[in-house]
C-alpha cells in the first residue's frame, strides 16, 4: 500500500512540474482517459528531474487545483471535438447530396430506366490482342472447357484447343508459343492459357509427361510424347487456314523448317522456401520451346542453343500472318508405337469445324 502512495505521489509531482514548465499542457488529459495519449505523458515524464527531497511534494490544494485544470481542459477539448465532428458531418452530407444529384441528373439525361454508371468505358479505346482473341472464336464443338481462358479438351478426338494471337513475326526466337504476358517478345504465338493449364489438357487428352532438358553432368534432350501442334485462324479474305506449326519455324539463315515433332517434357514445380508456395516454371514464359530450357512444359528434343547470338531457330515470317491476328492452337499427342507398328499414323489436320467465329 505504502508502495502505492509513493508511486502515486511521483505521477503526481512530475504531473505538476510538468503543468509548471510548459505551456503546451492541453495535450495531457485528466486520469481515465485512453492510452492513446500515454506514450507522450510517459515521455514527458521521463525529460522531468525527480524530486530530491519529500518537501518538494505538492500539496493537496496544489493537487485538488491540478485536477480542476485538467477536467477543464478535458471538457474544452471534448466540446470543440464534438463541434468540429459536427461541421465534417455536414459537410460530407453535402457532398454526398450534390454527388446524388448530378448522378441523378447524368441519368436522366441518358436514359431514365438505366442505373448510373460510375466508370464509364472509352469506346474509342482499341481492345487488346487478348480482348479480342478472347471473344472472337466459339467453343470447339463436343470439347470440355478446362479453364476460363479459352482452354477446352476433347478427350474422344484427343486434342487440346488453346486461343491466342501472333506476338512476333520476325525477331531472336526462343519460344514456339508462351503465356500471353510474358515472353511475347521472342514467341510467334501468346496464348491466353497458362503453360500449367496446357500441362493439364494434355493430362486430359491422355498425353504421357517425360523430363526436361538436362546439362549435368552431361546434356540429356527433352523427353515425353510426341505432340503434333496446329495452328488454325482466318486470313485477311476471312477464309479457314490450318498449318503445322514447324512451317512456321526454319533453322536460322536458311529455309529448312523444323523437323522435330515437340514433347512433352512437362516442366517442374518450384517451392519457394518463405512460404512454401508452389510454383509451376513454364508458367513464367516456357510453353511450346525451340530453345532448351529446363523449366519447359513442351520442348525439341535436339540440342537448340538458348544463347542470343547462337539462336538455332527464327521465324519463317513470309507464312506468319500480321501480328494480333486470333489463332487457336490444336495439341494432339501422336500415338506411340504400338502392336508392333513402329510408325503409327500422324494426326490429319484439323477441318473447318474446328474453328468457328462466334454468332
Amino acid at each position: 500500500m505504502n508502495t502505492n502512495k509513493s508511486l502515486i505521489g511521483f505521477l503526481l509531482l512530475a504531473l505538476a512540474a510538468l503543468l509548471g514548465c510548459s505551456q503546451s499542457t492541453d495535450s495531457v488529459n485528466a486520469p481515465g482517459n485512453s492510452d492513446a495519449n500515454t506514450p507522450a505523458t510517459t515521455q514527458s515524464t521521463a525529460g522531468t528531474e525527480a524530486p530530491s527531497s519529500p518537501r518538494m511534494l505538492p500539496t493537496a490544494q496544489q493537487m485538488a487545483k491540478t485536477q480542476d485544470t485538467e477536467a477543464q481542459d478535458t471538457e474544452a477539448q471534448d466540446t470543440e471535438a464534438q463541434g468540429t465532428e459536427a461541421q465534417e458531418t455536414e459537410t460530407q452530407d453535402q457532398t454526398s447530396t450534390e454527388t446524388i444529384v448530378d448522378d441523378s441528373a447524368n441519368q436522366s439525361a441518358t436514359d431514365p430506366d438505366k442505373e448510373p454508371v460510375n466508370n464509364p468505358i472509352d469506346v474509342d479505346q482499341p481492345e487488346t490482342p487478348s480482348a479480342v482473341a478472347a471473344k472472337l472464336f466459339a467453343a470447339p464443338t463436343g470439347a470440355k472447357s478446362l479453364s476460363k481462358r479459352n482452354l477446352w479438351v476433347d478427350p474422344d478426338a484427343g486434342r487440346v484447343y488453346a486461343d491466342g494471337y501472333i506476338a512476333m513475326n520476325d525477331g531472336p526466337l526462343e519460344m514456339f508459343a508462351c503465356p500471353a504476358g510474358t515472353k511475347e517478345h521472342e514467341s510467334i504465338i501468346a496464348t491466353l492459357a497458362k503453360a500449367s493449364e496446357l500441362h493439364a489438357g494434355l493430362l486430359a487428352v491422355d498425353a504421357q509427361v517425360g523430363t526436361p532438358v538436362t546439362y549435368n553432368p552431361s546434356f540429356i534432350p527433352a523427353t515425353g510424347q510426341r505432340i503434333r501442334v496446329w495452328v488454325c485462324y482466318f486470313d485477311e479474305e476471312q477464309k479457314y487456314q490450318v498449318t503445322d506449326a514447324r512451317q512456321w519455324v526454319v533453322r536460322t539463315g536458311t529455309t529448312q523448317t523444323l523437323k522435330e515433332d515437340w514433347v512433352f517434357a512437362g516442366s517442374y514445380i518450384w517451392t519457394d522456401p518463405v512460404d512454401s508456395r508452389n510454383y509451376y516454371q513454364g508458367d513464367v514464359g516456357d510453353m511450346i520451346c525451340v530453345s532448351n530450357f529446363t523449366t519447359a512444359m513442351m520442348d525439341i528434343p535436339v540440342v537448340s542453343s538458348a544463347d542470343t547470338d547462337q539462336l538455332e531457330y527464327s521465324p519463317n515470317t513470309s507464312q506468319i500472318p500480321k501480328r494480333g491476328t486470333p489463332v487457336r492452337l490444336i495439341l494432339e499427342p501422336i500415338p506411340l508405337p504400338a502392336d508392333g507398328k513402329e510408325t503409327p499414323d500422324a494426326p490429319k489436320p484439323p477441318t473447318a469445324d474446328a474453328l468457328k467465329k462466334r454468332q
